[in-house]
């Protein structure tokens, strides 16, 4: 009977642990909703690209800003910076498109200044509205929140709301 036991708890064990991995590109760290995605290493994407996919009303935002508070670059090893709107199948949405040299830089760089400005899905409750870079300007940590963010090729992708308005971006970039 405690043999039976004993074997009992270690499958529970190892049941759990085999299905609690992730691949690490997708997943949230809460196992909620999946707010960011990393796609398409081989690509390179430049402005014209941006502008073909269909964002409009483009603002150009500096890449050298720092946290007024600690002096650290808000996006360190952005080229450029651009937000505007896109009409996507769920409406419009604001979108911020930070360029890098290539992909490992967007990842490298990118992600950690991504992540700190985007909402998890858990915390947004109903429809409500996030405030935008439009609203606040670049990196304004605390009130400017995205929710998701896709890493494509050498740009970093942030999308009000929700990472579907990112990915519906990214389906229509060359």
């Amino acid at each position: 009977m405690l043999k039976n036991l004993f074997v009992g708890i270690i499958l529970s064990s190892l049941l759990v642990t085999a299905c609690g991995s992730s691949d690490g590109e997708s997943a949230s760290e809460d196992d909620g909703p999946k707010y960011f995605e990393i796609i398409n290493s081989d690509k390179s994407y430049t402005m014209d690209d941006v502008m073909a996919a269909g964002l409009k009303g483009v603002k150009e935002f500096k890449t050298d800003a720092v946290d007024k508070k600690t002096g650290e670059a808000l996006t360190p090893g952005a080229t450029e910076i651009v937000l505007g709107f896109f009409k996507g199948p769920s409406g419009p949405k604001d979108i911020e498109v930070r360029f890098y040299a290539n992909h490992d830089d967007a990842v490298k760089m990118g992600q950690e200044p991504a992540e700190s400005i985007t909402e998890k899905p858990s915390n947004l409750v109903g429809n409500s509205s996030v405030t935008t870079l439009a609203d606040a300007g670049v990196g304004m940590k605390g009130s400017t929140k995205y929710g998701g963010y896709a890493i494509s090729g050498n740009v970093v992708i942030l999308c009000e709301r929700e990472l579907q308005a990112c990915l519906d971006f990214i389906e229509l970039l060359p």
